[in-house]
């Protein structure tokens, strides 16, 4: 073995032509501009897409308030019949209270529907002095009393918008 033939790294041989895949790339350089606006792109969504991920979800979070009272003045109150189909009278207050609308323990958010009625809930905390729902002891059980507005569609048509209450055993 005969070290002088062995190539220099830092000379090209003579006569050396570029590969076809360097040729290619030489001539497809982009401009220094435009590889630091790529750079600046790729530093910008790097930055924002976490910070967009942490925003969705702390809207996610404030989407549905679920705290509540376990007793909410007033101390006690004559309870209303559930008119959502069935269910002892428990919750007072709202168009409709019933059972029907629980979901988790909490009154529904989204859409849902029966018969000839479409039912689109998000919950408040508007109602009970800032909160969601109250607890209410009934017949030797517990219920959560949980507040949503909800909008009820009839196939007619027809659209209704008030306070519905859901009657959750706890």
């Amino acid at each position: 073995m005969n070290i002088a033939l062995i190539p220099s790294g830092d000379e090209a041989p003579a006569g050396a032509r570029p590969s076809a895949l360097v040729t290619r790339l030489r001539k497809s350089a982009s401009s220094r501009r435009v590889v630091l606006k790529g750079l600046f792109v790729a530093t910008m969504a790097a930055t924002l897409v976490p910070l967009d991920w942490a925003a969705s979800r702390r809207r996610a979070r404030a989407a549905g308030p679920t705290t509540e009272y376990t007793s909410c003045a007033p101390a006690n109150y004559n309870e209303q019949a559930t008119n959502w189909w069935s269910g002892p009278a428990v919750c007072y207050g709202g168009w409709r209270r019933g059972p029907w609308p629980c979901a988790g323990g909490w009154h529904f958010e989204g859409s849902r529907y029966y018969s000839d009625e479409a039912y689109h809930s998000y919950r408040l905390a508007s109602t009970c002095s800032g909160r969601n729902a109250w607890r209410w002891a009934y017949g030797g059980r517990t219920y959560r009393c949980s507040d949503a507005q909800t909008e009820t569609v009839w196939n007619s048509g027809e659209r209704y918008n008030a306070l519905t209450i859901a009657m959750c055993g706890v």
